[in-house]
C-alpha cells in the first residue's frame, strides 16, 4: 500500500485551487466568504442510511489536546442518530503508539492518519487496519475533496480522507509594519530589508521561530518542493537518500545561513520559547515581534489564545498568516493535507463509523469543521478564515501539491535537521550536505 501511492502532478487540481483562492478574504475574526455556504446549500442534505434508533459508541483517537470542532460535528450527527455516543480521545505520544493501539481490544473506530506514515514500516498497522473509503458501497463522497489531497493506491483504494489542509507561512503583526512604515515582504530581498528595518528600530527579533529541527520545515519547504518540481528527476535520488543528493540542499542552506548572519532571526530570543505552539503564539501576542514563522496548525490556535494573553487583551493588533518566501520569484502555496481520518475496518461498529464519515465528508461539514478549527478546508470552496486571506494573492503557477511531488518524509527530515544545524552554527554548509541521508529527528 505505502509505496504505491499515486503521485502525478495534476493541472486540473491546480486550476480548481486557483478558482477557489479568488474567493478568499475577510478579517481575522471573520468566518470567510459566503461562497462555501451558498454552494453547500445546493448539495443534497444528509439522509441516514441506517436505523436511526441504533445504539452504539464510536470513538475517535488523535493527537490534538482537544477537538471542540469535531465535537460540534458529533452534536450535529446526533440530530440524526440520537443514541449513538461519539467521543474523542487524545493518545499521548500519538505517533509512537497508534499502531500498537490499533492491535488492542480498545482500538478506536476512527483515527488520525498522516502522509508521512506512508513512508515508515512502523506505521504498517495504520494502513492494514484502514477501511477503503472509496468503496462505492459506503457512499462516501470523496469527490468533494480537492483531488490533489486524496491518497489512493494503484487499485484506487483510499485508506484515509483529509479533514483539514495546511500551509506554512509567517504570522505578521500588521500594525507594527504600519507603525514602522515597512512593507510586508513578498520576496527574499524585501524580507531582508524588512528585517534590517526592524533591527534598526530595536525590536527583539524580526522573525520568531521555535528553534528545534522539527520546526525548520517551515523554512525549507518552499525551495525543497519548487526545486523538485523544476527537476523531477531528482525526486527518486532524494527519496533513495543517495548521499550525492545532499547537494540539492545547498540553496536552502545558504539562504538560512544568510538570514541568521543578516539578523533576521535572533536565536537567543527564539531559545527562550519553552514549547513550539503555545509559547510561540503568546510571545507573538506580546506585541513587539513583527513576524513569527509557523504552520497553519499553529496559526489555528491564535484565536483561542488572544484572551489568554494579557498583553494582547490590553493592546490588540491586526495580524494574519502571510506567505513566506526565500526567493525573489514570489511565494509558493504548498497545498498539503493536515489531519486525515482513517476508519478501523475491524471496529465493533464499522457500519456506524462509516456512516459518520459519510456525514462528515461533505462540502457543508468539511467547510464547517475547518472554519471552527480555524484551519483550511479540503473542499474546492477554499473558504479561508480571514487569517489566511493573504494567500489569495499567490499565482496559480506557484501552487504545489506536496503529495503529487512525492518527496518522502525522510527527505524532509534531512532538510530540516541540516537547516537547524547550519542555523545554529553546529556545522558548516558543506558538512551538512555531506551528512545527507544520516540525519534523524
Amino acid at each position: 500500500m505505502k509505496k504505491s501511492v499515486v503521485r502525478c502532478l495534476s493541472v486540473l487540481s491546480i486550476a480548481i485551487l486557483l478558482v477557489a483562492l479568488v474567493a478568499c478574504g475577510g478579517s481575522p475574526e471573520s468566518s470567510g466568504s459566503g461562497t462555501s455556504t451558498e454552494q453547500a446549500s445546493e448539495q443534497k442534505s444528509f439522509a441516514p442510511s441506517l436505523d436511526t434508533a441504533t445504539k452504539c459508541s464510536i470513538s475517535v483517537a488523535g493527537g490534538y489536546d482537544n477537538f471542540e470542532a469535531l465535537e460540534a460535528e458529533f452534536d450535529k450527527f446526533n440530530e440524526y442518530y440520537p443514541d449513538v455516543e461519539l467521543s474523542y480521545t487524545k493518545l499521548d505520544d500519538y505517533n509512537n503508539i497508534v499502531s500498537t493501539t490499533l492491535n488492542t481490544d480498545n482500538a478506536p473506530d476512527i483515527y488520525f492518519a498522516f502522509d508521512y506514515m506512508l513512508d515508515g514500516d512502523q506505521y504498517n498497522a495504520v494502513f492494514e487496519h484502514a477501511e477503503d473509503l472509496s468503496d462505492p458501497a459506503l457512499g462516501i463522497d470523496l469527490s468533494c475533496v480537492r483531488p490533489s489531497l486524496l491518497c489512493k493506491d494503484d487499485a484506487g483504494a483510499c485508506p484515509m480522507a483529509p479533514i483539514f489542509a495546511g500551509v506554512s507561512g509567517i504570522l505578521v503583526n500588521e500594525d507594527l509594519f504600519d507603525k514602522e512604515k515597512v512593507n510586508i515582504p513578498t520576496t527574499y530581498d524585501e524580507l531582508l530589508a524588512a528585517c534590517d528595518a526592524f533591527n534598526k528600530a530595536g525590536y527583539p527579533t524580526p522573525i520568531l521561530c521555535y528553534n528545534e529541527a522539527s520546526a525548520y520545515g517551515n523554512l525549507v519547504g518552499e525551495i525543497m518542493y519548487t526545486d523538485a518540481v523544476k527537476n523531477p528527476e531528482t525526486v527518486e535520488k532524494l527519496n533513495a537518500l543517495d548521499p550525492s543528493a545532499g547537494e540539492y540542499m545547498r540553496p536552502v542552506l545558504e539562504k538560512i545561513s544568510d538570514m541568521v548572519k543578516q539578523g533576521c532571526i535572533n536565536l537567543d530570543v527564539c531559545n527562550e520559547l519553552e514549547d513550539g505552539y503555545n509559547a510561540l503564539i503568546l510571545r507573538f501576542f506580546e506585541g513587539d515581534i513583527p513576524m513569527a514563522l509557523c504552520s497553519a496548525d499553529t496559526a489555528s490556535g491564535t484565536a483561542k489564545r488572544e484572551s489568554q494573553s494579557e498583553a494582547f487583551v490590553a493592546h490588540p493588533f491586526a495580524y494574519a498568516l502571510h506567505p513566506f518566501t526565500l526567493t525573489n520569484e514570489g511565494a509558493c502555496l504548498l497545498d498539503k493535507p493536515s489531519v486525515q481520518f482513517a476508519v478501523n475496518k475491524e471496529g465493533k461498529n464499522l457500519d456506524m463509523a462509516n456512516e459518520f464519515m459519510r456525514f462528515l465528508v461533505s462540502p457543508q461539514e468539511l467547510n464547517d469543521i475547518a472554519r471552527a478549527k480555524r484551519l483550511i478546508t479540503v473542499t474546492p470552496d477554499l473558504a479561508y478564515d480571514g487569517v489566511y486571506a493573504p494567500f489569495s494573492t499567490i499565482d496559480s503557477s506557484r501552487i504545489i501539491s506536496t503529495r503529487e511531488v512525492g518527496l518522502s518524509d525522510d527527505v524532509t527530515i534531512q532538510y530540516r535537521v541540516a537547516a537547524y544545524e547550519v542555523a545554529n552554527g553546529k556545522t558548516s554548509i558543506d558538512k551538512a550536505i555531506a551528512g545527507f541521508g544520516k540525519y534523524k529527528l
